[in-house]
């Protein structure tokens, strides 16, 4: 029965949370001036000051012709606020960085449809003419386009990018790893041999970002699993594509050997004792060493600057994917989230009951203009970005208070959290920290020229239907907390391969072959709608390359 006592308070709690939106309150929706109010929600980094304190925020103003009520958000308290004002059925006029392709599956039905209104969008069409790709992770699977995306083309291929501190292998007299066995013998050698040289046995030889009870995430061991030719994504939990085909490594031997291999690395005390417990914090200050001494041998990330800082960040190199062993036929590959990295569905999105359609449709139009999506990005003109010329910018270096460029960009915008297109026509001069990525990124082309982009990829924002959503979601809860404490302990504790049988068992019991089903349905409908649109990533990869 439906309760409506129940109803009344979710929808009170998520006023409270939201508020004040038009929606949850009524009132006024124009200035004494006669000016189209809209009230617009950002979830932002907790750096960044208030959307009314970015500059570059008036020229939105002007180009909707309207006021603009700013509800800011720290990414760090959203979830509570987005579940809330998902199950009351409110939302502000224009959300940006709230809500994602996955939301839209149940919830579609509260956000407008802009496929119809795209004489209204010029910018995007734009983009949708140019980027097909774009176009389809906006594209729903009734063919609805329910948000505006943000591209960006060209930054990596990867998150998940793996280092060694070379001066320590080079104090040691060592080589850099190729295989699974050479890098445990490194590592062995990172523990017992002193090779910081401050003459205590403080060496951490690997380190990594602590895996969750939800699943894997960046800068985990499972990207060692491309050493055995699995293009490891950045999503849902196990799954991957090889031959247009939707796989599970969950279940998958090779799986099951990366647990053998990292045991033996936890039994010889090479891997951090922290590693499954620590907060992101402890991970990335370890990382830093103290002064000028590295602590940390080994681990995944970003940059090496991103992860040791800039004190430390020239002892390391980046190495591309390992061997599992040196005489293997299949040729390694490495874990791939560029399309994500590059195109992100939904970044801002309108509400189905928006109090000024038109004034919301040319605010979402104006962030696809160059010059806002170069200011959405890096910071407003004048103070952050140097307008050069049409679609010429360079971005400035930060002043006097504010430690490097990536801080001072997430200080006064919104950065990779922007709605917008920054396209190959823009010329933007950036500072190194912003290019640091690129030279680190290369080292896997070799790696890469053993992925086909069109058939060895799980996407990203592909869209699904509400059942698929609701069944695979209801499905996870069970899979995700059998895998993931099994993981935990295995590598600690050991016993995997006594215990395999029954784990996997256990894992189809809780219905990961229908999860699997419903991944490859998702997939092949998602492949469907790239070849209506005429995507082809390996083309677009090949074009990357040669622009680089």
């Amino acid at each position: 029965m439906f309760n409506t006592r129940k109803a009344l308070k979710a929808t009170a709690l998520a006023c409270a949370l939201v508020m004040p939106l038009s929606a949850c309150g009524g009132g006024s929706n124009a200035t004494a001036d006669g000016k189209p109010i809209l009230t617009v929600q950002v979830v932002k980094d907790a750096r960044a000051i208030k959307m009314s304190e970015m500059g570059w925020t008036k020229d939105l103003e002007t180009a909707c012709g309207c006021s603009i009520q700013w509800q800011d958000v720290a990414a760090s308290s959203w979830d509570q606020q987005r579940q809330a004002s998902l199950a009351a059925g409110e939302v502000a006029d224009v959300t940006i960085s709230g809500f994602g392709s996955g939301d839209m599956g149940e919830y579609g039905s509260l956000f407008m449809d802009l496929k119809p209104e795209m004489d209204k969008l010029p910018n995007m069409s734009k983009l949708f003419e140019a980027e097909p790709y774009a176009r389809a992770i906006s594209t729903t699977t009734d063919g609805k386009i329910l948000g505006g995306p943000s591209v960006a083309r060209g930054a990596a291929r990867t998150s998940n990018h793996m280092f060694i501190n070379k001066q320590w292998l080079d104090k040691l007299g060592l080589s850099v790893p190729t295989t699974w066995d050479e890098l445990a013998d490194v590592l062995k050698a990172f523990k017992e041999r002193d090779p910081n040289g401050n003459g205590k046995a403080d060496e951490i030889p690997m380190d990594f970002n602590a895996p969750g009870t939800g699943g894997f995430g960046l800068f985990q061991p499972n990207v060692l699993l491309a050493s055995t030719g699995i293009t490891v994504p950045n999503g849902p939990l196990g799954m991957y594509v090889k031959d247009g085909k939707v796989h599970n490594y969950l279940t998958d031997t090779r799986y099951r050997d990366l647990i053998v291999y990292l045991h033996e690395l936890w039994d010889a005390g090479v891997i951090s004792s922290d590693a499954f417990t620590h907060d992101w914090s402890k991970y990335t200050g370890t990382a830093k060493g103290e002064g000028k001494t590295a602590i940390v041998g080994f681990t995944w990330m970003w940059t090496p600057s991103d992860i040791f800082g800039p004190e430390l960040g020239d002892q390391y190199i980046t190495i591309p994917s390992l061997k599992q062993h040196a005489d293997q036929k299949e040729p390694p590959v490495w874990a791939y989230n560029g399309d994500d990295l590059a195109y992100q569905a939904d970044r801002i999105v309108v509400s189905a009951k928006a109090s000024n359609k038109e004034a919301a449709l040319k605010f979402v139009d104006a962030f696809y203009s160059p010059d806002i999506s170069v200011q959405a990005r890096f910071g407003t003109f004048g103070t952050a970005v140097r307008r050069n010329g049409e679609n010429d910018y360079t971005i400035l270096d930060p002043p006097e208070g504010h430690d490097n460029a990536a801080d001072w960009q997430f200080y006064q915008s919104l950065a990779d959290g922007a709605p917008g297109w920054l396209s190959d026509d823009i010329k933007l001069g950036l500072p190194s920290i912003h290019t640091e990525v690129v030279p680190v990124d290369a080292v896997y082309d070799e790696d890469y020229s053993h992925v086909d982009f069109d058939n060895d990829i799980l996407y990203s924002n592909m869209p699904m239907t509400p059942e698929q959503t609701s069944t695979m979601n209801a499905n996870n809860t069970g899979i995700t907390q059998g895998a993931m404490s099994k993981f935990a302990q295995w590598v600690t504790k050991g016993g995997v391969e006594q215990e395999w049988d029954a784990y996997v068992e256990n894992l189809k019991k809780n219905k990961l072959d229908e999860n699997i089903e419903i991944e490859q349905q998702v997939y092949d409908a998602f492949k469907k709608n790239m070849g209506m649109i005429k995507v082809n990533l390996n083309s677009r990869a090949e074009e990357s390359e040669r622009s680089e």
